[in-house]
């Protein structure tokens, strides 16, 4: 049987309703059931609901439909419901804002954030994201729902000016998740600074990029 998706809506998130995608896939045949969350006490959690919190990178913006964004890409590959809480323009301040009422209305299992180039280009700098950071991960944790970190993208052409920014924060990013025991998914290596896998502005991920993130945040939650 073949997986179909269902696609509710694509924006933003807000306790006053679904606003964003959420994409179920069903019917995957093949599938392996194991999770990072094995022996996790989810509480009132859903383990099988997925929210991914980020930017325009992660709304998927520059490509021809959302269901070419990576939150999309990984529903299918976990034969779970993703939903791409992805906003553009945000910095983690208002991430952070929208991670607690997600974490109410919605009780997912895991929370995936990939967030903080908006407040290198607004210049907020990268200690004030990784302090966001950090506090939507202990939200999440407190609240019994899995944290998942990824480091940024990385940045080409006229972007280049962030580089050096991208790179401290990941640097940032990696030591918050190993001191609170956090997943980390390395976006960054990931790409291995290949501009083949961005869209011609330098900063947002194609679809071949798109595929490479759902590929490594699912190493991390599979």
């Amino acid at each position: 049987m073949k997986p179909f998706i269902w696609l509710l809506r694509f924006g933003r998130l807000t306790s006053g309703g679904l606003l964003c995608a959420a994409l179920m896939l069903a019917g995957c045949e093949g599938s392996d059931d194991s999770h990072a969350g094995d022996g996790h006490d989810f509480g009132p959690n859903n383990p099988n609901l997925l929210v991914a919190l980020g930017d325009s990178i992660t709304a998927g913006a520059g490509l021809s439909s959302p269901n070419y964004s990576y939150p999309a890409k990984l529903a299918g590959m976990l034969n779970k419901t993703v939903i791409n809480a992805g906003y553009p323009g945000d910095a983690t301040g208002t991430i952070l804002d929208a991670c607690y009422s997600i974490l109410d209305d919605y009780k997912p299992g895991y929370v995936l954030i990939l967030a903080g180039i908006n407040d290198l280009i607004m210049g907020y700098g990268e200690e004030g994201a990784a302090i966001n950071i950090r506090i939507m991960v202990q939200a999440c944790q407190d609240n019994k729902t899995i944290p998942v970190v990824a480091t940024l993208t990385p940045v080409f052409g006229e972007h280049i000016i962030w580089k050096s920014g991208v790179d401290r924060l990941n640097e940032l990013i990696r030591q918050l998740c190993a001191d609170l025991g956090v997943a980390l998914v390395d976006l960054n290596g990931a790409f291995d600074n290949n501009e083949a896998y961005m869209l011609s502005d330098g900063l947002h991920p194609n679809e071949n990029g798109h595929s490479v993130m759902a590929s490594t945040f699912y190493d991390a939650v599979k």
